[in-house]
């Protein structure tokens, strides 16, 4: 029902058919705006907004819920920290940034609460600022919180009558310098696949949610991330790690709504959709087979490596470096010379895999990574640590290098650098960087991958290899490549 039209329609209403009518109508509005200002849910459907009617779901019920007891909670005194994942299109943004933050400033207004509302983009927040300011002046809302009106409308700041309190509109990295929090709501902090691969844009990302808006929450406050998931290591990644980091980080709450209903008990997917209230099954179905392997983060809110596990990392040996063999070795490397390096602000790495190669029982190679440097320097730093690396090797370790395109002033470079310590030889590997990498495939599949057990490298190591070709970084696999190929096509006849 919307009540704005039951209202105008009350207020025309000059004679009703009976004094009875209108006192059973005003009693049902009164009725009605009683739990609307105590509940989130009956709020939404007070002063619903929208000209299309509110459909509620499952999970509109229980965030709804949820939501309002942590309102009443911050009444009391008490913190919460939310973290809510929720498909998209399912309602989570008119939820908790349209209503939430009109509920909270109408219900909470005594407090003088501070808002702010932040998340990927300045036009995206600033649009649901502005909704929020519509939902106040409108007549269902002033029924419920009379005089609780915006008093500007500018959508970057404002503050309602009465209040001391501000609302404050800005995207991730804008500034909200002297801005405080009772309610800090982060919606949507990442907009594209693009910028969620990128590890740049984590930690961009991080370090504004850290510093900037986390450092502006009032002593007694009320947080809500609330996102479709789109990577293991976005925002909600990351603040995962950190409560595993420390004790004293905010223990966020998590809330997950899948886009299959899953069954309690056997953890099974029952058959049935989240929302099928809205949207059909086939609108499910077509969306699970248009976003792939997309559709586990952003349908069923559970973000796995995009790689595919192309490099079955899982099945790489670990054992005591004295364990490895006697062996003739070859040090590959992979140099960052491209533009990015000097560009970016996620540089590639300059690494050097050395590795060395035997042959199991039914002659299949194995290949023994016994050390792996990977680092980012500038060329003057970054030539010192090759040439110590090769003094540690010694003479006997072929260095390889990929020598061709941008690559080749580099092992130019190199061999001129590491003349008198390392024999160096040009490495040309054909076809593109899938199919060079195509010959490690069969050893990570038989598990004749071995590393040392301790080695301080391994997390690098199985990060690059386990989100390839989807990483950011792909130095590693590179060099122990030209490594391996260096081992295959010289035998026992190399230096």
């Amino acid at each position: 029902m919307n009540y704005e039209s039951v209202l105008n329609e009350y207020e025309l209403c000059e004679m009703p058919e009976s004094e009875l009518e209108r006192l059973e109508r005003q009693l049902m509005i009164e009725c009605e705006a009683r739990t609307a200002r105590r509940d989130l849910l009956s709020f939404i459907q007070f002063v619903w907004w929208k000209p299309t009617p509110l459909i509620i779901g499952r999970h509109t019920m229980a965030l709804c819920d949820r939501l309002t007891r942590a309102v009443d909670d911050f009444l009391e005194g008490r913190s919460t920290f939310l973290d809510i994942a929720c498909p998209f299109r399912h309602g989570k943004s008119d939820i908790a940034s349209r209503a939430l933050p009109a509920y909270f400033l109408g219900r909470c207004h005594e407090v003088h609460p501070d808002v702010i509302m932040s998340g990927y983009g300045s036009d995206l927040v600033q649009g649901f600022s502005r909704d929020v300011q519509e939902i106040m002046r409108g007549k269902a809302y002033q029924h419920l919180f009379p005089g609780v009106v915006p008093t500007s409308s500018v959508a970057s700041g404002w503050r309602t009558a009465g209040s001391t309190g501000e609302v404050t509109a800005a995207g991730l990295g804008g500034s909200i310098v002297g801005r405080g929090a009772h309610l800090l709501v982060i919606d949507d902090y990442c907009k594209n696949r693009a910028e969620a691969r990128s590890e740049a844009f984590q930690l961009r990302t991080w370090e504004s949610f850290q510093n900037d808006l986390m450092t502006r929450r009032a002593p007694v406050c009320l947080v809500v991330l609330v996102a479709t998931p789109w990577h293991v290591k976005d925002l909600r990644g990351k603040i995962a790690e950190a409560e595993k980091e420390s004790d004293n980080f905010p223990r966020f709450e998590r809330i997950v709504f899948p886009a299959k209903v899953m069954d309690e008990k056997t953890g099974a997917w029952t058959g049935r959709f989240l929302f099928e209230e809205r949207f059909p099954r086939e609108w499910y179905l077509t969306q699970y087979a248009t976003l792939q392997k997309l559709a586990a983060a952003q349908l069923d809110c559970h973000p796995v490596h995009e790689g595919g596990n192309r490099f079955p990392v899982e099945n790489v040996r670990r054992v005591p470096l004295s364990e490895f063999p006697k062996t003739k070795m070859v040090r590959g490397w992979d140099m960052a010379s491209s533009s990015k390096e000097r560009d970016s602000d996620d540089p590639d790495y300059t690494a050097g895999a050395l590795c060395g190669l035997t042959y199991d029982e039914i002659n299949r190679p194995v290949l023994w990574i016994y050390d792996i440097e990977a680092f980012r320097h500038e060329a003057p730093e970054r030539d010192k640590r090759m040439m110590a690396t090769a003094e540690r090797d010694g003479i006997g370790v072929l260095v390889k290098m990929e020598a061709f395109g941008a690559y080749k002033d580099a092992y130019l470079y190199a061999k001129k650098t590491l003349a008198g310590r390392s024999v160096v030889r040009p490495s040309n590997m054909l076809g593109d960087k899938s199919a060079k990498l195509a010959c490690l495939e069969p050893l990570f599949e038989a598990g004749n991958i071995v590393v040392p057990v301790d080695a301080p490298w391994y997390d690098l190591f199985a990060k690059q290899f386990g989100e390839f070709p989807d990483s950011d970084h792909d130095d590693i696999p590179d060099a122990v490549a030209v490594a391996f190929d260096g081992l295959i096509k010289r035998g026992s006849m190399f230096i």
